[in-house]
């Protein structure tokens, strides 16, 4: 089973490098990894000064397996099926993957959040 969501992809022209504050990291619940480089939107002809050029998805990706046909069969909570996928399967979220393109630079973290906001 798969989900995604387009956001918006930071253009490579004029992205700046952002040091996010602690209260978003914390929102986020997430730790940098190491040598991990926000970026945030810059000012270009390239994307029509929004600082933004193209989209691209973010996904979270897991198999049905006999455990997750018997939690749905037995009417679990999603947030159950999600649970079991993450730590059985090694899922990574939407959120995750998100989060992961925006310290690789290729989004932000305010578009990760917009996008993810009901996960």
């Amino acid at each position: 089973i798969e989900a995604q969501r387009l956001v918006r992809k930071l253009c490579t022209k004029c992205r700046q490098p952002f040091d996010p504050p602690p209260e978003l990291l914390k929102k986020l619940e997430i730790k940098p990894s190491k040598g991990a480089t926000f970026f945030k939107p810059g000012d270009c002809r390239l994307c029509n000064s929004s600082g933004f050029h193209g989209r691209m998805g973010i996904m979270e990706v897991f198999t049905v397996d006999e455990r997750i046909r018997e939690l749905v069969v037995n009417r679990s909570q999603s947030w159950e099926i999600k649970d079991y996928a993450v730590k059985a399967q090694g899922m990574r979220t939407l959120r995750d993957d998100g989060v992961k393109k925006a310290e690789q630079g290729l989004t932000t973290l305010e578009e990760v959040i917009a996008v993810t906001a009901q996960e």
